[in-house]
C-alpha cells in the first residue's frame, strides 16, 4: 500500500510540475505590446460634437481647372455643413476667399469658355466665417461658420500623369506656377518643405494605374518608391486613401497598408487623408475628413495634420455609393489599456467596427444600440495577424470612417532596409515627350 501511495504521490507531483512548467512557459511567451495612440492628445475632446470638424483640404475652382467659381465652390461646401475648407488650386496658393489668387496664364482659357472667375465679397466671406450667411438656396443646418485654411496648393500643376502633391501653410511664391516633371514627386515635396509647409501625396493610385490590378498597389517596388519619399521627408505626412468617388484610387487603402508595414518599423506612421478633390458641386460630399481640434485655428489644423488626429471619411467605395445622408460614422471615444494590451473604440452613427492589420480584417463587432457600437480588440489574441499596427474602420448608413494606424510594438518589429530595395521609376517615352513639349511651349 505504501509503495502504491508513494507512486501515486510521485505521479501527482510530476503532473503538477509539468503543468507549472507549461504555465510558466506560456506566461514567458506572452506578448507585451507598446501601443502608440495617435489620438492621445485629443481624447478629451472626442466625445463632444463641437470639437469634430468636417474638413476638406483638396478643392478647386475656376482659378485653375474646375468648372465652378471660387465663390460657388465655397458656398457649396458651406451648404453641405463643412466646418473647414482649403482651396488648393493647381499651381496656385490659396488666399482668403474675398481675395483674388494668382491667375496663371494657362487658366486664361476659362475666360474663353465664359467660366466665371469670381471670389466672395468681403460681406459674404465674414458671414460664412461666423455662420450667419443665409440665402434662399442655403441648406446649412449647423449654426456655426465655415473656416478658411489659406496657404494650400496642388503642386506639379502641368503633369499629365497626375503625380500631384498637396502642400499647406505656405506663403512662398516660388512654389506657385511650377509645372512639374512627369513622374517626379520629390522636387515638389522638397520645395514645400523648404517653404516651411507640410504635404501629402494625392491619389497615388491614379498615378500607378492600380484600380484594375491590386498587385500594382502591392508591388514592392511601388511600395518602396513611396515609402522612401515619406521616410526622407518629415514634412510629407501621408497619402490620400480616399479621393472623390474613389474610382482610379480604389486600391489606395491597399497601398496604405503596405506602406505602414514598411514605415512604422522605421519610426514613421503614414497618415491617411480623405478629400473630395472637387471640380464640380456634385463632388463635394464624396470624401472628406473629420478633424478633432480643441478649437479652430490654422495652427491647430496644422498640428492635427502632423499628429494624425483626424479620420478619413467616404460616401463611396470604388465608385459605388456606400453612404447617404449627413450623419457619417464618428468616433466618440478611444481607450488604450497598455497593461491589458487592448484598444477600445466607441462610434456613433455606426453599424459595425472592423479592425484591420496588414491589410486584412482580423475582427468585426456589430453589436450596438441606437447606432452606437463599442469594440475592443485584445491584441494578444491576434499576435499572428499583427506585424506592427492595427487600424479601425467604422461603417454606417452615412458611409465609412477610417482611423489612423495604432502602432503595436511587441519588441520584434522587423526593420526593412530602405535604399537598396527602392525601385527608381523608369521615365517612359511618353513622359519624356510631354516634358519636352512643355519645355518648348513654356520656356523656349
Amino acid at each position: 500500500m505504501k509503495k502504491v501511495s508513494f507512486k501515486l504521490l510521485s505521479l501527482t507531483i510530476a503532473i503538477a510540475m509539468l503543468f507549472s512548467v507549461v504555465q510558466i512557459s506560456s506566461v514567458a511567451a506572452e506578448v507585451d505590446y507598446k501601443i502608440t495612440n495617435p489620438y492621445e492628445s485629443v481624447t478629451a475632446y472626442m466625445g463632444k460634437d463641437s470639437h469634430h470638424y468636417k474638413t476638406n483640404l483638396h478643392t478647386h475652382s475656376t482659378y485653375s481647372d474646375a468648372n465652378i467659381s471660387l465663390d460657388t465652390m465655397v458656398k457649396g461646401h458651406y451648404n453641405q455643413n463643412f466646418d473647414i475648407l482649403a482651396i488648393s488650386d493647381h499651381g496656385v496658393i490659396g488666399v482668403e476667399w474675398d481675395q483674388t489668387p494668382t491667375l496663371l496664364p494657362l487658366y486664361y482659357y476659362n475666360y474663353l469658355m465664359l467660366q466665371d472667375q469670381k471670389h466672395l465679397t468681403t460681406e459674404e466671406y465674414h458671414a460664412i466665417l461666423d455662420g450667419s450667411y443665409k440665402t434662399s438656396l442655403t441648406t446649412r443646418t449647423k449654426d456655426t461658420g465655415m473656416q478658411c485654411v489659406t496657404g494650400a496648393i496642388e503642386g506639379n500643376y502641368l503633369v499629365a500623369q497626375k503625380n500631384h502633391i498637396n502642400g499647406y501653410f505656405m506663403n512662398d511664391s516660388r512654389v506657385e506656377g511650377v509645372m512639374g516633371r512627369e513622374g517626379d514627386f520629390e522636387t515638389m515635396i522638397s520645395m514645400i518643405e523648404e517653404a516651411g509647409g507640410v504635404s501629402h501625396i494625392n491619389h497615388p493610385g491614379d498615378w500607378l494605374g492600380s484600380a484594375g490590378d491590386e498587385s500594382i498597389a502591392r508591388d514592392p517596388g511601388n511600395v518602396m518608391f513611396f515609402a522612401d519619399l515619406l521616410l526622407r521627408y518629415e514634412s510629407c505626412l501621408g497619402i490620400e486613401v480616399y479621393n472623390a468617388f474613389d474610382r482610379p484610387t480604389s486600391k489606395d487603402r491597399v497601398l496604405w497598408d503596405e506602406l505602414l508595414q514598411v514605415t512604422i518599423p522605421q519610426g514613421k506612421n503614414v497618415w491617411g487623408f480623405g478629400n473630395n478633390d472637387a471640380h464640380l458641386l456634385e463632388d463635394i460630399d464624396t470624401a472628406f475628413m473629420d478633424f478633432v481640434l480643441p478649437s479652430f485655428s490654422q495652427e491647430n489644423v496644422r498640428t492635427a495634420m502632423e499628429n494624425g488626429t483626424f479620420f478619413a471619411v467616404s460616401r463611396y467605395e470604388a465608385g459605388e455609393r456606400i453612404g447617404n445622408g449627413d450623419a457619417y460614422p464618428q468616433v466618440t471615444c478611444i481607450m488604450v489599456n497598455e497593461e491589458a494590451d487592448t484598444i477600445t473604440i466607441i462610434g456613433k452613427n455606426c453599424d459595425n467596427i472592423k479592425w484591420i492589420a496588414d491589410g486584412e480584417v482580423i475582427q468585426t463587432n456589430d453589436i450596438g444600440r441606437n447606432g452606437v457600437v463599442s469594440s475592443t480588440i485584445k491584441l494578444r489574441e491576434h499576435t499572428d495577424d499583427i506585424s506592427c499596427y492595427v487600424r479601425a474602420e467604422l461603417n454606417g448608413e452615412g458611409g465609412r470612417t477610417l482611423t489612423q494606424a495604432f502602432v503595436c510594438d511587441d519588441g520584434n518589429m522587423n526593420d526593412v532596409e530602405i535604399g537598396s530595395t527602392v525601385t527608381t521609376v523608369t521615365r517612359d517615352f511618353l513622359a519624356m515627350l510631354l516634358d519636352f513639349i512643355k519645355t518648348i511651349l513654356f520656356i523656349a
